[in-house]
């Protein structure tokens, strides 16, 4: 740890990366006060957890980043996964230009920055008032998706496939890379559609087996 790291008067003296977070621990031996907080790029520190013990902010720091652990296991796989491929879209809009790796929880906010209100349902590949563009990056599975995609296809959607498809359960993917390379779908949301049907396919496999040992 940084022992130069600092915050408020806080000397930073621990911290447990997730995601795209950290959570951290911060001490003020003088007034013997602690405290944890969640961070994003070693600057931005936010919701205090304050206390005069450190036994308890020590235990705060692990229940919150377990916390947000079990969040992204649940919600956001790919947060805490580095084999995952992803989707990039370029997009210009009145001068104002952002490169977006999808998939992304913060999509409305990062269509925001350059000045773009329209909800990402309504923010098309092919929008004539913005240029949009879903760009290959040389991974053989996600490229072949990039080529299902139609103007039509909005950016939620883009968002939607990259999470439930590039970055699903390998069983899935490996079930839908076979059938993408025997040019079984001719649009993307056939894809998307027999990727969440195969996924509750294999909840509910994992489901009777484990209602089967449980009876035995």
């Amino acid at each position: 740890m940084d022992g130069n790291r600092s915050n408020a008067g806080y000397l930073i003296t621990a911290s447990i990366p997730v995601g795209n977070v950290e959570f951290v621990l911060g001490v003020d031996k003088k007034e013997e006060q602690y405290v944890t907080w969640e961070c994003r790029d070693k600057t931005e520190y936010s919701f205090g957890h304050y206390t005069d013990s450190l036994f308890k902010a020590t235990k705060d720091l692990c229940q919150r980043a377990m916390a947000e652990v079990q969040y992204l296991e649940q919600n956001e796989p790919w947060k805490i996964r580095q084999d995952v491929d992803f989707f990039l879209v370029t997009i210009e809009y009145q001068g104002n230009h952002a490169a977006i790796q999808f998939p992304t929880r913060e999509l409305p906010d990062l269509l925001g920055s350059i000045g773009i209100t329209l909800p990402p349902e309504r923010v098309y590949l092919g929008s004539r008032e913005m240029k949009v563009q879903l760009k290959p990056g040389g991974d053989k599975f996600a490229d072949a998706l990039v080529g299902l995609f139609k103007e039509d296809n909005s950016l939620r959607m883009v968002n939607e496939v990259a999470k439930e498809v590039l970055c699903s359960d390998w069983q899935v993917k490996g079930w839908l890379e076979e059938r993408v390379g025997k040019d079984t779908y001719h649009d993307i949301e056939a894809v998307l559609r027999d990727a969440v049907m195969y996924k509750k396919y294999i909840k509910d496999v994992e489901e009777r087996e484990k209602k089967r040992g449980r009876e035995r």
